[in-house]
């Protein structure tokens, strides 16, 4: 993993004085930033600019995958809706659900489908 540490000059040093102990055993190293390798061009605004554009993305990710849940808990009830259907539909005869009170012609009530 590669870090760079940022601070006031004597708290940074005293972290590396710290681990130093590491250092001699390879564990860790570490650099100037004047020795790391920068690509040519590139400033700090555009640095900048990329991070805003990256948090810029990642919040429209994290709408994005809000939306996937309400539509995926959306998904579950319709499922469940149509298989509730689907078995009203396969309900025998006698089901309860589709029998309707009719009275017929002569005072009586009968039941009717």
């Amino acid at each position: 993993m590669k870090v760079i540490l940022e601070g006031e000059e004597r708290v940074v040093n005293a972290i590396i004085r710290e681990n130093r102990v590491r250092v001699s055993r390879g564990q860790v190293s570490f650099s100037p930033a004047d020795s790391i390798p920068t690509p040519e061009g590139v400033t700090e605004e555009d640095v900048k600019k990329m991070a805003d554009a990256i948090e810029d993305m990642m919040d429209d990710i994290e709408r994005k995958d809000a939306r996937i849940s309400e539509l995926m808990e959306e998904n579950v009830t319709l499922k469940a809706a149509l298989e509730e259907k689907a078995e009203s539909k396969d309900a025998p005869e006698g089901d309860s659900k589709d029998v309707v009170e009719v009275p017929d012609t002569k005072g009586k009530k009968t039941s009717k489908k």
